[in-house]
């Protein structure tokens, strides 16, 4: 059994490794793409049809996706110069407080989001511009997101959390 919760474990930060590569080729790709619709519209005149509505989603879905991995990596914004200046053992407490409050934030959003989805999916509704597609396609990014989101802040609460670095490790 211990090998078994290892071996998921092992696959889960597999997970949240693609995840952040994933995000970070979009972003790559976001910047191509908009270069390359730039000098297109100087040559030309021209511009790629639909391309700034698919950076809007694409942004949007790498993001949200991103999070878990950012968080698992201590990779999100946070303001550490009065946590820094504790004690270990109220430093401990303030992280541990942040963890369970993410994580109640997280378990209210995915529960919102999966009703949301639900709603979107029942009703049939679509997104209807430039690109068409079922509109929960997008709400579901959000399910993903939230809750890898609640098993990271699970997982900080019971193991603990990386602490902080001077310089990231990702």
């Amino acid at each position: 059994m211990p090998n078994a919760v290892a071996q998921l474990g092992r696959r889960y930060e597999r997970l949240l490794d693609w995840l952040g590569v994933g995000a970070g080729a979009v972003f790559a790709l976001i910047a191509l793409a908009t270069t390359c619709d730039v000098v297109l519209r100087s040559a030309t005149g021209a511009t790629l049809g639909g391309l700034a509505e698919l950076v809007e989603y694409t942004l949007f879905a790498a993001t949200f996706l991103a999070a878990p991995w950012l968080l698992r990596h201590n990779g999100h914004v946070q303001v550490d110069f009065v946590v820094n200046a504790l004690n270990e053992r109220p430093r401990r407490w303030l992280r541990r407080s942040a963890d369970v409050i993410g994580l109640l934030v997280c378990l209210v959003m995915l529960v919102y989001a999966v009703e949301v989805t639900w709603a979107a999916w029942r009703n049939g509704s679509i997104v209807l511009k430039t690109l068409v597609f079922p509109e929960w396609w997008l709400f579901t990014v959000i399910d993903v997101s939230m809750a890898l989101l609640v098993l990271e802040f699970m997982r900080r609460l019971w193991v603990g959390h990386r602490e902080p670095s001077g310089s990231k490790d990702f």
